[in-house]
């Protein structure tokens, strides 16, 4: 009896994973965005309803920082570490980012920001680090007509995001899944109650349904 099938209307991985980054992002966006949420008036107007959300999302956040553990350790041959840099060409920002006052002294905040980010991780990945305006413009000529006052660096995963695809659906597979490409699921078929109990596919080479 078929229990797991899984099928894709196209090559497999021929969709985002065609134009993404292949980063296997840990989502220091969404924990810069908590926080500021966190420390506006909302705090005040709404207490248990913030510090919920921003709970969340930290929750998210750090999630997201064991599967990237887990992802770069389980599949080396497929995952690599990728320095991000900021660049800061001044001390004080405005307006500021995320429409916090606080966040106007990210670039004096930045090494402790990306080191706390580190933690998330129990320091398992490259360490952050600051690179100087010396070492910054040498390492990136574009940068040299500007007044750079320091580079900030972070690391954020990366993976062959088309492999690794490739890999989950040979490994179900391999468990027993029934696995099909270029067919595409046109409705879904429903029991008395409403529940999906299987699918209507389309097989878009030969056009049998």
């Amino acid at each position: 009896v078929l229990k797991v099938a899984c099928i894709e209307r196209g090559d497999f991985a021929s969709e985002t994973s065609s134009r993404s980054t292949k980063l296997i992002w840990a989502g220091i966006k969404y924990l810069a965005s908590a926080s500021a949420a966190l420390i506006s008036w909302n705090l005040l107007t709404s207490p248990f309803k913030t510090v919920n959300d921003f709970y969340g999302e930290f929750s998210m956040v750090f999630q997201c920082h064991q599967e990237r553990k887990y992802m770069l350790d389980k599949q080396r041959h497929l995952t690599n570490w990728v320095p991000i840099v900021c660049p800061f060409t001044e001390w004080h920002i405005w307006p500021p980012p995320f429409g916090h006052w606080l966040f106007s002294f990210f670039p004096i905040l930045a090494p402790a920001v990306f080191k706390f980010y580190d933690g998330l991780s129990q320091f398992t990945c490259p360490p952050s680090f600051i690179m100087g305006k010396k070492e910054a413009r040498a390492k990136f000529p574009q940068l040299n007509e500007k007044d750079i006052k320091y580079c900030a660096v972070f690391y954020e995963g990366q993976h062959n995001d088309a492999r690794t695809n490739l890999a989950i659906a040979l490994s179900a597979a391999e468990k027993g899944a029934d696995i099909a490409n270029y067919v595409e699921m046109t409705e879904g078929i429903f029991d008395a109650a409403g529940k999906v109990v299987g699918v209507k596919a389309l097989d878009r080479i030969t056009g049998d349904t």
